[in-house]
This record gives structure tokens, C-alpha cells and sequence, in this order.
């Protein structure tokens, strides 16, 4: 894993002093060395940071050149299927100095510059690569988007990129900030892509491949829609727990692969279960798991869970007991690494898993991806009423329940108020308007809500219409039309990338670990998407079929446990500690209320939280990180158009 970063200009290089500060902003990401290329007559620099994990050696050094001088290539993330593709090479005569993953991508792209491999690469990449005889140099992205690519085209021709943002604005001039990014923000609790927060800087879409040649920059998927195969999925459910179960199996071998120490992250959920439970069996020795706890807050701590999966198992076990103090007090560290708001705010435990990982291990697994594959959140049970109570909405009772519902209090740090929550969410997703309904799965507030802190009131229902519009785009058309699987395939391609998978990027990445998911891997997705959706959701019983695929891999205490989510007490604190900041931001501000946002709304939103009338949590959260990541990141940054 590494950081990644470089441009080409239609004249002249910029200055050493830009290539180095784009080099500065991504050196965290890998510490054990650097390089950098130039191009004088093309006008070409490419700059890596390198965390060593596979070849240790200098001969794996970035950026890499192949013999013949015709490729130049800096690579961010893992080939797990790399010592096939090396063999196969090899057999047609191709001679490796190094030993790891990067030379053999190097010679990949040499033999095929147009990059019509990628579809064979199983892993998780982002890279660059410049083609001298063709003058072109290409982006690409992974299939999941599991590691991240900004670019930003430059004044004058040309194009900026980086693994973040803070390493791209150094070679952009003037930035903008984007007020539909902002509005996605405060919705969604993220960007999706192609949009940043950012007028001038756009993320390359999960498997795609950004091409600049001769002054022009084209973007264009290279991976197929999923599913990516036309094979057909299994017909019995016995047969769909042993596939899982042999891909899983494949998977995880793959991902324990590496020249340094590999643990596991083990949350005490399912998801973490699974990977651990079959790490435990192919790695061939005892692996590492560890976990961060809250001793003294009983519903936040989930250490009882995964100390039942490390007792199966035979883990060596290390769990980092926190209090929530502890927690907090990464928010000003938090939001120094994240280059665009997002409102996740389980990134601070992952943070502080990742720095304590960190100190036994440089590579991690993890059990992301397996919510959006297998239906884990809450919020799919909403699939299940539809199906059974959807008539309901078609009746003069509905608009009613729904106004009287969305006006309890909902506090999510209790376990009524959870169900209250979810109860809300659960009748938004069964609006009438398809759009409306569609975006109400995954929306933070409804339009009421939304109305109250806008400048314009009435942009709110428009706004929703334009997410539900973004959303359908995503669904697709496979198998079936089912609402959850075509729901689960848009989350695989927005929230996934934009949300999940950044926050994990980034702060993993902030302390250089790396981390690796087993559930990503794109030939369990090619098989696991086109199933029957009540395979996963039977009833209301999530991720069923991950569950009796490992029921006997698993401690009884997981099989029926309810999804949990790495939370924080975000909206407790915005009632107790964290309630002064939050008014100051609001009260200070003096770019986004007024021509975007209202105060008077914002600062009664956060007054009736603060007093329990209502629970704003996501909603305000998202707020306050988009004003403290201005405050940070973008002080003298003007509002767009």
C-alpha cells in the first residue's frame, strides 16, 4: 500500500517545490520511501510514497521503469492473483528483477498498453502508468473502488492526481466548492462519484480508466456491470452456503499473503467473525486479532462478542479499551486526514483501531463489504414491510402515521430510541413517489427536516428527487427485479466506495496500514449479487445466508445477533460536550448560511436536539463536519455556482 500521486501538462513542468508538496501530503500514507520521475519534453512528473509489504527490497522501488524505457508506473494497493500472472509471464519470456506484485503490473501494461488485462487482475489498485511511444498517460481504479484516484484537470491543459485530495491541490489553482456536493453531504452523510467538494476535482468512478492523450482527457468504465459473468447462480441454498464458503476460503488465502506481520480486525460482528474464523483455519499458524472496546459504556462495547470468536478460534488477542473521552479526542486529528467532509462517524474507532494495529502488524483484515452483499443494515428490513404492509402506504392512514412518527424523538444512544429511527426510515422507504422511496433508504433526514436549515425551503423536495435520480442510476437491470438486490448492487456502487471505504482508506492509511477485505473480492460479488434476495433477508433476519453459510464456524452468541455498526454517540454529544462547538461553527460561519443555508434554521435544528424535541444526529453531524472541515481545509475557498 502506498500513496500515489503526479500530473501531465500540455507546457512546461511545474515547479519542484509543487511535485514535493504533493509528494509531503501523501507521506503518511507510506513512510518506508519515496521516488520520484520526470519527463522534461512531455512534461510528465509522477511521485510515491512506499509502504513496504511485498519485496522489501529496493528492487520493488516506485516508480518503477521497465527495462526497455517505454512504461513508467506508480501503483497504490495489492495483485492478489499476481504469482499466476507471473508464472504465466515468465512462460512467455518475460525476466522480473523483484519479487512482489509491481513489476508484474509493470510488464502488463508494457505488453498491453491499452490495459485490456484489467479485467483478469483480482485485487484491490489504483495506478498511473505512462506509455512513452503513445505519449498517454492512463488512471485506472479498481473494480470496488477500494483504493481511491483524484484528479483535477489543470489550466491549460493537462491533469492532476493523487490517492488524496490534499496531494492534488497543490498542482490546482483556484478551487470552487461545489453547493450540490455540499447538498449530497448533507443527505447522504457523503460525495458520491464522480463529485467532490470541490468544483475542479473529480474522483475516478470504481472500475474505471481515465485516459489523457494529445490535450484530452476521457473517462470510461473498464469493468463490466455487475454481476461480471453471465454464469448462472446456484438454484439451491446449500449450494449458495458451500460457493461462499469455497470463495471466502480462496480469498482470505489470498489476503494473508505478504512479506510483513498480517492481523485481523475483529469488531465482535458477524462480518469480522467469518474472516477471522476462516483465517484461523487456512493461515497455518495462530493469527492476531484486535479490537478497540468501551468497558464503561455497555452499548457501545461489543469485546464480550469478539472475545467468543477469539476463544473459538485460538487467537492471539488484543483488545484497546477506550472510553468515550478517548474517542472524541481524535476529532481534530480525524478531520486533519480527511481531504473532503463525509459524516461517518464510526471513523473515529476505526481510527483508533487502525493506530493500534498498527503497532503489532502493518496489514489488516477486515469485513467491510459484507453488509452491502449479504443485506447487514437495519434499514433493509424495510424491504420485508414492504413486501408484507406496502399496501399500506396507498391508504389515507399512512400520511398521517408518517407525520405523527417523524415528529417522536428518536434517540439513537437508546435502544427505544434506535427502534424509533428505524421505524422512521422504515416508513420513508415506503413513500409512493419510487424516487422519493428509493432515496429514503438511505437519505439522513426527510424534506422537513432538509427545508428547515435551506436557504430556499422549498429546494428541499427537489433535492430528494435529484438524489432518488443519482441512486436509480446505479440500480441496473439483472436476474430479477427485485427492490433489495437492486438496492444492495446501488450501495455496492455509492455508500461502499464514497463512504465505507474512503473512511477506511483514509484513516488506516493515516497510521500506513494497510487493510484488506475479503468480502471485496469481485468473484464473490459476481456470484453473491444475483442471488435471491431472501437468501440474505429471510424475514427480517439479515445476512442469512453468510450466517448458515459459517453457522458452525461461528459462536452461538453471533447467530442471531442484531447488526450493531462500529458507533459513536455522536448525537449525545451533540446534547453535552460537543454542543458549544457545534453553535459556534453554526454562529461563525459566514460562507454557506446565507446564500445556501439558513442559521436561524440550523441553530433551531440544533436547539431541538439539544432539548430532545427531536434527534437530528446524522443531520447535524453531517453539518458540522462540512463547517469543520471548511474552517480546516478551506478557509479562503469560495462557494460555486
Amino acid at each position: 500500500m502506498c500513496g500515489i500521486a503526479g500530473y501531465i501538462r500540455a507546457k512546461g513542468l511545474l515547479g519542484a517545490d509543487i511535485t514535493r508538496a504533493m509528494a509531503a501530503a501523501i507521506q503518511h500514507r507510506g513512510p518506508d520511501g519515496s521516488g520520484e520521475w520526470t519527463d522534461l519534453v512531455n512534461c510528465v512528473a509522477l511521485t510515491h510514497t512506499r509502504l513496504k509489504v511485498q519485496d522489501l527490497t529496493e528492487a520493488a522501488h516506485q516508480p518503477m521503469r521497465s527495462d526497455d524505457g517505454t512504461t513508467v508506473l506508480i501503483f497504490n494497493g495489492e495483485i492478489y492473483n499476481f504469482p499466476e500472472l507471473r508464472s504465466e509471464l515468465i512462460t512467455q519470456g518475460a525476466r522480473f528483477h523483484s519479487t512482489g506484485d509491481t513489476e508484474v503490473l509493470l510488464e502488463l501494461c508494457r505488453r498491453d498498453p491499452t490495459l485490456g488485462f484489467l479485467p483478469r487482475l483480482v485485487g484491490m489498485f489504483a495506478f498511473a502508468v505512462w506509455h512513452q511511444p503513445s505519449q498517454t498517460l492512463r488512471l485506472v481504479r479498481d473494480r470496488t473502488g477500494v483504493k481511491p484516484m483524484l484528479f483535477g484537470e489543470l489550466p491549460g491543459g493537462g491533469v492532476a492526481f493523487a490517492s488524496e485530495m490534499a496531494a492534488v491541490r497543490p498542482a490546482l489553482d483556484a478551487l470552487s466548492i461545489d453547493p450540490a456536493a455540499v447538498m449530497e453531504l448533507l443527505t447522504l452523510g457523503f460525495i458520491a462519484a464522480p463529485r467532490t467538494i470541490f468544483h475542479q476535482v473529480r474522483k475516478l468512478p470504481p472500475g474505471s480508466l481515465a485516459t489523457y492523450h494529445d490535450g484530452r482527457l476521457d473517462v470510461h468504465h473498464w469493468a463490466p456491470e455487475l454481476p461480471f459473468s453471465e454464469a448462472p447462480p446456484p438454484t439451491d441454498f446449500e449450494g449458495a452456503c458451500r460457493e461462499v464458503r469455497e470463495i471466502l476460503d480462496v480469498a482470505v488465502r489470498q489476503r494473508l499473503l505478504a512479506d510483513v506481520p498480517v492481523g485481523l480486525f475483529l469488531s465482535g460482528g458477524i462480518d469480522s467473525g467469518v474472516v477471522t474464523a476462516v483465517a484461523a483455519r487456512v493461515a497455518g499458524q495462530q493469527v492476531k486479532t484486535f479490537s478497540v472496546g468501551f468497558p464503561d459504556q455497555p452499548f457501545y462495547d461489543e469485546t464480550r462478542y469478539a472475545y467468543d470468536v477469539a476463544r473459538m478460534h485460538g487467537t492471539d488477542h488484543t483488545v484497546l479499551p477506550l472510553t468515550l473521552d478517548d474517542v472524541r479526542g481524535a476529532i481534530p486529528t480525524v478531520h486533519a486526514h480527511i481531504g473532503e467532509p463525509f459524516a461517518d462517524s464510526s471513523a473515529l474507532p476505526t481510527f483508533l483501531l487502525s493506530q493500534l494495529t498498527r503497532r503489532h502488524v502493518t496489514v489488516a483484515l477486515s469485513g467491510d463489504g459484507a453488509d452491502e452483499l449479504f443485506a447487514g443494515y437495519a434499514r433493509y428490513s424495510a424491504s420485508t414491510l414492504n413486501r408484507r404492509i406496502g399496501w399500506f402506504a396507498k391508504t389515507p392512514l399512512y400520511d398521517l402515521s408518517r407525520a405523527i412518527i417523524e415528529r417522536l424523538p428518536a434517540r439513537r444512544e437508546t435502544r427505544i430510541g434506535a427502534k424509533v429511527s428505524q421505524l422512521k426510515r422504515a416508513l420513508r422507504a415506503m413513500d409512493r413517489n419510487p424516487l422519493r422511496r428509493y432515496a429514503n433508504w438511505m437519505r439522513t433526514c426527510d424534506d422537513r427536516t432538509l427545508a428547515r436549515i435551506l436557504a430556499e425551503p422549498r429546494r428541499a423536495p427537489l433535492i430528494a428527487d435529484e438524489l432518488g435520480r443519482m441512486l436509480f442510476r446505479h440500480r441496473g437491470r439483472f436476474g430479477h427485479d427485485e427492490d433489495l438486490n437492486l438496492h444492495l448492487r446501488t450501495e455496492w456502487q455509492t455508500s461502499l466506495p464514497d463512504d465505507m471505504l474512503t473512511k477506511v482508506d483514509l484513516m488506516s492509511m493515516a497510521h500506513a496500514l494497510e487493510v484488506r477485505s475479503p468480502f471485496l473480492d469481485h468473484r464473490l460479488a459476481d456470484r453473491v449479487f444475483p442471488m435471491p434476495a431472501e437468501w440474505k433477508l429471510k424475514g427480517f433476519r439479515k445476512k442469512h445466508l453468510l450466517i448458515e453459510a459459517f453457522r458452525d464456524q461461528l459462536p452461538k452468541s453471533l447467530h442471531n445477533r442484531p447488526k450493531k455498526g462500529f458507533e459513536v454517540p455522536v448525537g449525545l454529544w451533540l446534547r453535552g460536550p460537543l454542543n458549544s462547538m457545534a453553535r459556534d461553527l453554526i454562529e461563525n460561519d459566514r460562507l454557506f448560511f446565507g446564500p445556501l443555508l439558513s442559521r436561524e434554521g440550523a441553530l433551531k435544528t440544533l436547539s431541538d436536539h439539544s432539548t430532545g424535541r427531536a434527534d437530528h444526529n446524522f443531520h447535524l453531524w453531517a453539518l458540522v463536519s462540512l463547517l469543520a472541515w471548511q474552517q480546516q481545509h478551506a478557509p479562503g475557498v469560495a462557494l460555486g455556482q
